[in-house]
């Protein structure tokens, strides 16, 4: 029920940015009111740049004028060269390298952003499954041009990765944080900045089971659950420095503030404690777009920031390093390596509980105040194939503001449901993908731990995903390609799985549609690739066949078939009727096959 309601938070925070931005667009009032700004007269050089700065801080290009030029405008010609240039924020998107490794960045007046991180293990550790996970739900908002507000939400909720004297301890933590940033000092616009940057947070964390002991019991060897509910913080203080034109220079003296004890059954230190660090972090901007991002952070005490299998407390130093990405003005996106577990500032300093492994970290982040990538309109025959497919997907995606639904069900009793919403013309997230496969008959392979763990008799799989345009004939490419990806478990075994697709679509003639998907399965128990092949066949306006192909690499018997029926009620509504040996129409399902062919249907729908 937890997810459910993440779920439901989530929609709604993704329809109430829209709404606002909507909002403020319509304010002729906001859009045209002018910041005016005293000069001093030491700042003042006459008659050689000029440079206008608006209050949404737009970026308008103007021409260079030179002497003739300003004759012709009334300008006069004993002027010396006048230069307009828009006034240009640096890395608009990032705001952090490291939750407590904050940049002197900031977001104008009254907008804002929101980001979803996710960081974990490469591998599953002593619970299985594809990784140690902590994602983070993380909301900016421009307080003043000078002052940024921060809302961190984080949950862990797997078992520690290491075992403890040979058992399995469950490890639970969430994080409530709000994070103020407020600028002390900007010399030289961007070029040499300090903030200062107080955090208070509410952790609760837990430890142990009616099967396992609690890490935090020292006295006795009784199994049982230990529970903790703490207002914890930090205190940070950036100083950056622009060392050329790509390159900005970051230190950070910071002090985290965790408890040291917790519980009755402690014998002496069974925490962290606090901790003063010293961090560093260097932004090399390759292009305007895109960054490399670097960063190496020492706990100097009198705390630590780690604990082993032994529970044994040390201090180990945190190190960051990947690249971001701002596909467009209102979708960024970032990678990185690093062994920083935490999510927020005050426990981002922790390594992952009971090792120190390097654990990847991948974020996206929405600005709905920025502009979009510009896509040509759909053609009405694109526009019926904008719902997908059964069981091999396509690489279009619905215009921003969008919303597409499915709800799919077999005769074997296998259900499901979808629900995205595209954020921008190039990316849509998929909020809710959830449902179970029933009936299922694999032969003699039901008992491999592939199908036990996610197709079992009592199974439910939940999902988050997203989808990014790359290329698209409507930005005059020769045909769509697109990224995929998605992540979820089995609510009953509680494992989960990744899932990706690389995909093309081309669009061969009028009547004609062709998909290829390579796909790549990865979990704790089996990882595995594939490869999907569809078609698009319109008999009619509104009458489509669509045959589909889908083999895993690891066994072709895997390979499996789809024939479907579109028939499209208009080009946003339509009705699929399909035959298929596919276990599914969710992620894994379409790389399985299963012994006999059922019926099923699929209604779509653009919203």
């Amino acid at each position: 029920m937890r997810l459910i309601f993440y779920i439901f938070f989530l929609s709604q925070i993704f329809n109430f940015l829209g709404v606002i931005a909507e909002k403020i667009n319509e304010d002729p009032l906001e859009s045209n009111r002018i910041k005016w700004e005293k000069v001093s007269e030491k700042e003042y050089i006459p008659l050689k740049r000029i440079i206008w700065k608006s209050y949404k801080n737009d970026e308008i290009l103007f021409e260079k004028l030179n002497v003739n030029e300003a004759s012709e405008t009334n300008i006069d010609s004993s002027s010396k060269e006048i230069i307009y240039e828009p006034l240009k924020k640096s890395a608009s998107f990032r705001t952090q390298i490291e939750p407590f490794l904050p940049l002197n960045n900031f977001l104008d007046y009254a907008n804002f952003q929101t980001s979803v991180w996710w960081k974990s293990s490469f591998q599953g550790g002593a619970s299985g499954g594809t990784g140690q996970q902590n994602p983070s739900l993380v909301f900016d908002y421009g307080i003043s041009d000078t002052a940024l507000m921060t809302i961190y939400f984080s949950e862990a909720d797997d078992s520690l990765y290491n075992l403890i004297n040979g058992q399995a301890v469950n490890y639970h933590w969430q994080n409530y944080a709000f994070s103020f940033k407020k600028e002390l000092l900007n010399h030289y616009e961007n070029s040499f900045g300090i903030s200062i940057v107080p955090t208070l947070e509410y952790w609760r964390h837990s430890s142990g089971s009616k099967d396992s002991k609690s890490i935090y019991n020292q006295q006795d060897t009784l199994d049982g659950k230990d529970k903790f509910e703490n207002f914890v913080g930090s205190i940070s203080l950036p100083i950056s420095n622009k060392l050329s034109k790509n390159i900005t220079a970051l230190i950070v003296p910071g002090i985290t503030f965790l408890p040291e004890k917790l519980g009755s059954k402690g014998i002496g230190k069974n925490a962290y404690g606090n901790n003063f660090y010293i961090g560093s972090g260097l932004v090399f901007d390759v292009t305007d777009d895109f960054n490399l991002l670097f960063s190496y952070t020492t706990p100097l005490g009198p705390g630590d920031n780690h604990f082993d299998k032994y529970l044994n407390y040390s201090r180990k130093s945190i190190y960051s390093f990947g690249l971001g990405w701002d596909i467009n003005p209102q979708i960024g996106i970032e990678g990185k390596i690093t062994n920083s577990y935490g999510s927020s500032p005050s426990t981002g300093l922790l390594t992952i509980p009971s090792d120190n492994l390097p654990l990847y970290s991948a974020s996206i982040t929405y600005r709905p105040y920025g502009k979009d990538t510009y896509l040509a309109a759909l053609s009405e025959r694109d526009k019926s194939i904008s719902n997908g497919g059964i069981t091999v997907n396509n690489a279009l995606i619905p215009k921003a503001g969008t919303s597409q639904a499915y709800f799919n069900y077999d005769e074997g009793g296998t259900l499901f449901g979808f629900y995205g919403y595209s954020l921008s013309n190039i990316f849509q997230i998929e909020i809710l993908n959830i449902g179970s496969f029933e009936g299922l008959n694999f032969g003699g392979n039901m008992n491999s731990n592939l199908y036990s763990t996610y197709l079992n008799d009592n199974n439910f799989n939940f999902r988050l995903g997203g989808k990014l345009l790359i290329f698209s004939p409507q930005k005059n490419d020769l045909y769509w390609v697109s990224l995929r990806s998605s992540v979820g478990r089995n609510n009953d075994t509680n494992q989960g799985y990744v899932f990706s697709e690389f995909i093309n679509t081309f669009r061969v003639n009028d009547w004609l549609t062709l998909n290829v998907s390579p796909k790549y399965f990865f979990s704790g128990v089996e990882s595995f690739g594939g490869i999907g092949f569809s078609s698009y066949i319109n008999l009619f306006d509104n009458l489509m066949l669509i045959p589909e192909i889908n083999t895993s690499i690891k066994n072709n018997s895997d390979l499996n078939s789809t024939l479907a029926l579109r028939y499209s009620f208009s080009p946003k509504k339509s009705l699929d009727l399909y035959y298929s040996n596919a276990a599914g129409v969710q992620d894994i399902g379409q790389l399985l096959k299963v012994k006999d062919y059922r019926l099923g249907f699929k209604f779509n729908f653009l919203i």
